[in-house]
């Protein structure tokens, strides 16, 4: 482990506490990503603080990295925080589904992925790849995601109706 940060080097180096001294360097680390003003910032904040990944963080750097309109770096701290293991949550996955864009395909994949792990859909992970189905044209699986929600118990909401009518219409349905 080798810091990039000049200032963490030198708390390390002097023994004083990481990341002035918060108790939780998870929590920490959420709210330096909260403030962050580019995506190289956020992947040297996730560099210097490697250990203190978890899925909240997470899903809090993809949310930023998509804000910047990065949303192939967003998939890119998903798909690396699996290779290390990191258990990652429904959020997590809300997070990466709605970073899959018009790739509808690799939405549907990753939703998949999310029940095989045994973890449950809800409401915002289906509308995520309900809109992702409707930015890539495919309002008949949007059609049919909805009703398979239904058939969950999940409620839609104005999100999920306005995804769903915006398929159809681009559907000329």
């Amino acid at each position: 482990f080798a810091p990039r940060s000049p200032a963490l080097a030198l708390a390390l180096a002097s023994g004083r506490p990481r990341r002035g001294g918060s108790a939780n360097p998870s929590t920490e680390l959420v709210r330096k990503l909260k403030q962050t003003r580019d995506a190289k910032e956020i992947f040297c904040l996730l560099d210097d603080y490697d250990k203190d990944v978890n899925t909240f963080v997470v899903a809090t750097a993809m949310g930023k990295l998509r804000r910047f309109g990065k949303s192939r770096e967003a998939l890119h701290v998903f798909e690396r925080s699996k290779l290390r293991g990191i258990a990652l949550n429904v959020m997590a996955y809300s997070a990466a589904i709605s970073a899959c864009g018009r790739n509808w395909e690799k939405a549907l994949a990753l939703f998949d992925e999310l029940q095989q792990r045994g973890l449950e859909p809800d409401i915002i992970t289906c509308n995520a790849l309900i809109s992702a189905c409707e930015k890539g044209g495919q309002w008949g699986e949007a059609l049919a995601l909805f009703d398979d929600l239904q058939q969950r118990g999940l409620e839609p909401n104005i999100i999920t109706c306005s995804a769903l009518i915006s398929a159809c219409e681009k559907g000329g349905q």
